[in-house]
């Protein structure tokens, strides 16, 4: 059940994410504004479980987002992110996305 629940959550979250519903706020956002952004795939995770798929992807996105905190300054635009993959079989794939500067 609680693989469920984080599923679910971690896929209204990526969608919000790749609507554009959340957006980051921070005084750089201004001149991040006027750049071009493009997202890359950089893994799709294909277990053969939705859930796996999903918690798989999300430990790589936190990975990745805290490495890109550590670079100074960070631009608040460029991040990774989870997103739904194609159906196959029933289970659910997960693409891992980074957007940035172009």
């Amino acid at each position: 059940m609680k693989r469920t629940t984080r599923a679910s959550a971690a896929f209204l979250l990526a969608g919000a994410i790749a609507t554009g519903a959340l957006t980051a706020s921070t005084g750089a956002a201004d001149a991040a504004s006027s750049a071009t952004y493009v997202n890359d795939l950089v893994r799709t995770y294909d277990t053969g479980d939705s859930a796996g798929n999903w918690n798989e992807c999300n430990s790589a996105m936190y990975v990745e987002n805290a490495r890109l905190d550590r670079v100074h300054p960070r631009d608040a635009q460029e991040y990774y992110y989870c997103a739904p993959g194609y159906f196959g079989n029933g289970v659910q794939r997960v693409n891992l996305w980074f957007r940035h500067r172009s």
